[in-house]
């Protein structure tokens, strides 16, 4: 399985598939903007860390400052889960189930029912 991104002038989740054949993928990538563009093609992982069952990332915020050549770096300490609201498994290629963007999960019928906005707060 992999992860196919388009490489720019993208975001929420825009374009992102989970794919197995090569030749689609293949055909994905040589269709938009004519070889042109750039994509990011990711091996899936297919045994993750899950969160009840269900794919998360985790979001946290750090600042970087270099001031006369001096780095410092700073860390919030509050973060947060992003979740997905479908239980893992392979068998399906589910957006739902494999991408925990937030554009993409707020459209699923199951958004928000194990956690508010899919997200876990630590």
């Amino acid at each position: 399985m992999w992860i196919v991104k388009p490489g720019e002038n993208t975001n929420r989740g825009v374009g992102i598939t989970v794919e197995t054949n090569v030749n689609e993928i293949k055909e994905i990538m040589n269709s938009e903007g004519g070889g042109q563009r750039t994509f990011i093609l990711q091996r899936y992982i297919e045994n993750p860390a899950l969160f009840k069952g269900r794919k998360f990332d985790i979001r946290v915020f750090a600042l970087v400052t270099s001031i006369n050549g001096v780095l410092k770096g700073y860390n919030y300490l509050d973060g947060y889960l992003r979740t997905s609201g479908k239980e893992f498994n392979l068998k399906s290629l589910n957006k739902f189930i494999h991408l925990t963007n937030d554009a993409v999960q707020k459209k699923a019928e199951d958004y928000g029912k194990y956690e508010f906005g899919n997200k876990v707060t630590f």
